[in-house]
């Protein structure tokens, strides 16, 4: 699991999801997550915030996407934009949740783009 976050929230993240058992990664920057998504096992799911300082998270999203390698990866999209939506059309398992999120709603979500 990779964790693409530039704020607090991406340790926060972190320490949660290693407490139910996951083991994440967490990068701070669009390029540092790049270049995670790249290494030998791509991750079983990616949690990408919106707004990075270097990449924005949709050109992330999009260079996910154009890779064989990964464009199977489901993604978790965290943004404090007010068009938050359920679901983008990419034809990939991607959600994305609004930020102030429910704790609740978050594990539920990941539980969902994890399963078989």
């Amino acid at each position: 699991m990779l964790i693409v976050e530039d704020s607090r929230v991406g340790e926060l993240l972190r320490m949660i999801l290693e407490r139910d058992g996951h083991e994440p990664v967490v990068a701070e920057c669009g390029e540092d997550g790049w270049l995670e998504l790249n290494a030998p096992d791509p991750p079983e799911l990616l949690i990408l915030d919106r707004m990075l300082p270097d990449m924005d998270g949709a050109d992330l999203l999009t260079r996910l996407r154009r890779h064989d390698r990964t464009a199977h990866v489901p993604v978790l999209v965290l943004t404090a934009a007010a068009s938050a939506s359920g679901n983008l059309d990419d034809g990939v398992r991607t959600r994305v949740l609004g930020k102030p999120f429910e704790l609740a709603e978050l594990k539920r979500v990941i539980s969902a783009l994890t399963a078989p």
